[in-house]
């Protein structure tokens, strides 16, 4: 007892100690709430096109709804085809266009390629020639610009950035956002790309979103870091798409270190209006998503401008005052010394060594605070990330069962104990979020690695260690018999709630669940009413079965035992709410307030309940019988 003692005070003076690196996070995390919403220039100008609206009156109402920022992709020569400024013939179509004229005779040239008219504007002319250095030839006294197509040029090729479009934008009083994509088949249209950009950085922020699935440069590393190395030195930003994944875009963090800004899409065809704009709301306040981009629906122009409209003004309208509209900025740099992950790796392997008063095996004991110390040593050697990463797993998976095994005393008051739960559980997360702190861990680049497991290790082992020996013991003394005995009432209730629950807890695990209607309407009333909604295994299922579990163990061990088993489920998913280490601190603790206080209360009344039905359960049970 006394040994505990002395490891629990300089566990918690090694915790002291870490407070002013995880406040460095907290605080950055605080900083960050500067947010925006982007519309792509190309959908707004099909919209005037089709519509009855010019691209002014448009960016003029989307701007009064509260619109912060027009994304620009690069203009190719289809584009300058579609907007009526060049006429592109290949050398098949141009021939068969001449086909009765003495030209045709001479239009045979040494390469195939693409004939594209001389722009009357100035501009688009100059911005052809500078970008694709095509040949001046005149076929019956029109002049043409000539591309070969051996030198990897396409209706698809670059000719560069409309600044037309981008003064368009700014007269507006809008902000804009770069787009590139990357070109794989041809390095030298990257070069190209990336020289572009940096030819129209400005003083203002410049900022910076990858199209399709890869980043420029991509598949070549060094390419990678060379582009985004001077655009980084230059002052762009690069944003990253949630639930995208952007070949090549950890290489790219890694370069810059982390100077990137998360980004959240949103189709407005996919969803109702509501439903778009909790979805835009939930991602700024709680996964740090600080830029919005959305794709007008697919409708007549004038009802897509505006439902876009209502989106934007709806999201702004339903965001905290904590938040304000501009260009968002890369989260400022969390400053993580080597001390302090070594002195929270000391705490850790103390951790364990406390975990292991519930173990009665030496072997389990000595094997459990081998395994975290061998991990500990072998990321101070080596530096590698993974061994970070599974040192975290294994408080992670540790933390809830300490929490509910060395809770479970019969003899002492259940709030005690539940706060005595929920501290072991707390020093726990505190050391995940400590470990897996930085730049690199808070922006989801590099993340908690073996969520699944937590949802199940800790189930496992608080099975094994409340029942192992009972089990054997029946199997030995039963044997064969056990298959004949009798199968009462509550037996059976018994089995089919613990099937219940555990349906519903792994139908729920993930992102993969369904959402009843009913469902979707109470999340959103609790987070409007809640700022965030906490979660239903841990207010609803697991910290209230863990109360009634405590009360259950002193009558009945066997009842109260599984209802514990139950309990877990509650910890766990409170330690899983913290490994979502790109979510704030603050979200976190706010959502695990109002699980604990709730599952609190529901607990206790459900031994209230208990308590008032128990005479009449009794009687029932007796007639069964």
């Amino acid at each position: 007892m006394k040994n505990r003692v002395i490891v629990w005070t300089l566990l918690i003076l090694i915790l002291l100690t870490s407070i002013p690196t995880v406040m460095n996070r907290w605080s950055a995390e605080a900083r960050n709430n500067t947010y925006e919403i982007i519309a792509p220039y190309e959908e707004i100008y099909d919209l005037a096109v089709q519509g009855t609206q010019g691209m002014d009156d448009i960016l003029r109402t989307l701007k009064e709804a509260g619109l912060t920022t027009v994304s620009l992709s690069p203009l190719s020569l289809s584009d300058l085809e579609d907007r009526g400024i060049v006429s592109i013939f290949d050398t098949e179509e141009l021939i068969k266009a001449l086909r009765f004229s003495d030209y045709q005779r001479e239009l045979i040239p040494e390469d195939l390629g693409y004939y594209v008219s001389v722009p009357q504007n100035a501009y688009y002319d100059e911005l052809i020639q500078t970008s694709l250095n095509p040949t001046l030839v005149t076929i019956q006294e029109e002049a043409f610009y000539f591309l070969a197509e051996s030198e990897g040029t396409n209706r698809s090729s670059i000719v560069g950035y409309d600044e037309q479009a981008i003064e368009q934008i700014k007269n507006n009083n809008l902000n804009y956002l770069f787009r590139i994509e990357n070109d794989d088949d041809n390095p030298e249209m990257n070069t190209q790309n990336v020289d572009a950009l940096l030819s129209l950085h400005s003083e203002e922020k410049n900022n910076l979103l990858f199209s399709g699935a890869e980043v420029i440069g991509y598949p070549s590393p060094e390419q990678i870091q060379k582009h985004t190395q001077a655009l980084h030195d230059a002052g762009y930003t690069f944003y990253w798409i949630e639930f995208a994944s952007q070949s090549g875009m950890q290489t790219l963090a890694r370069a810059t270190n982390y100077n990137i800004v998360r980004l959240h899409s949103i189709d407005l065809n996919q969803k109702n209006l509501e439903e778009n704009t909790n979805q835009a709301i939930r991602a700024i306040k709680e996964r740090s998503i600080r830029s919005i981009i959305f794709h007008f629906q697919s409708d007549n122009p004038d009802t897509s401008i505006e439902n876009a409209a209502a989106f934007i003004a709806g999201v702004h309208q339903s965001l905290p005052a904590t938040f304000s509209q501009g260009i968002p900025d890369a989260l400022d740099s969390i400053t993580v010394p080597l001390w302090s992950i070594i002195a929270l790796l000391i705490a850790g392997i103390l951790y364990t060594f406390l975990f292991t008063s519930v173990l009665e095996q030496n072997w389990l004991k000595i094997s459990a605070i081998a395994v975290m110390t061998g991990t500990a040593i072998a990321y101070l050697l080596l530096d590698r990330l993974l061994f970070l990463q599974a040192f975290a797993l294994g408080i992670a998976i540790i933390a809830p069962t300490y929490a509910v095994l060395s809770t479970m005393a019969t003899d002492k008051n259940i709030t005690a104990q539940y706060g005595k739960a929920l501290g072991i559980n707390f020093i726990g997360i505190y050391l995940v979020i400590g470990l897996l702190n930085g730049n690199a861990f808070v922006t989801g680049m590099e993340l908690f690695r073996g969520v699944k497991l937590v949802y199940v290790v800790p189930i496992m082992l608080v099975t094994i260690l409340l029942f192992w020996k009972q089990a054997i013991h029946i199997v030995h003394k039963q044997g064969l018999k056990l298959l004949q005995a009798e199968v009462k009432y509550w037996h059976l209730l018994i089995f089919l709630l613990i099937s219940a629950v555990g349906f519903y807890y792994i139908s729920r695990t993930g992102n993969g669940g369904t959402v009843s209607e009913m469902e979707l309407w109470i999340r959103n009333k609790l987070e409007e009413y809640l700022y965030v909604r906490p979660r239903t295994k841990e207010f609803l299922i697991g910290f209230p079965f863990y109360i009634l579990g405590l009360y259950f163990v002193k009558k009945w061990e066997w009842v109260g035992k599984l209802l514990l088993l139950i309990g877990v489920i509650g910890f766990l998913s409170m330690m899983n709410t913290f490994t979502h280490l790109h979510i704030p601190i603050s979200i976190s603790l706010l959502r695990t307030a109002y699980s604990i206080v709730f599952g609190y209360v529901i607990g206790m009344v459900l031994i209230y309940l208990f308590k008032k039905l128990a005479p009449k359960l009794k009687t029932m049970t007796k007639r069964w019988n």
